[in-house]
């Protein structure tokens, strides 16, 4: 019996990202070709726009001195 299931677009989006991102054992073998299957039929995540992550600067010297010291 099969049934028919409805999602809203933003659960199509989760689903989209999640088969995008599929960790290994479903990109090897008989796996993978049931991964491509899928991604066919809901197709690729929708990019976002607007801006990214901002980068973070940190002072990491410290630890590299440590380091050579130690040796």
């Amino acid at each position: 019996m099969q049934q028919e299931i409805f999602f809203t677009p933003e659960e199509m989006q989760i689903i989209r990202v999640c088969l995008h991102n599929a960790p290994i054992p479903y990109d090897q073998g008989e796996g993978a070709k049931m991964l491509k299957e899928l991604q066919e039929k809901v197709g690729l995540p929708i990019s976002r726009e607007g801006e990214g992550e901002s980068m973070v600067k940190c002072d990491l010297s410290m630890y590299t001195e440590k380091r050579k010291e130690n040796k």
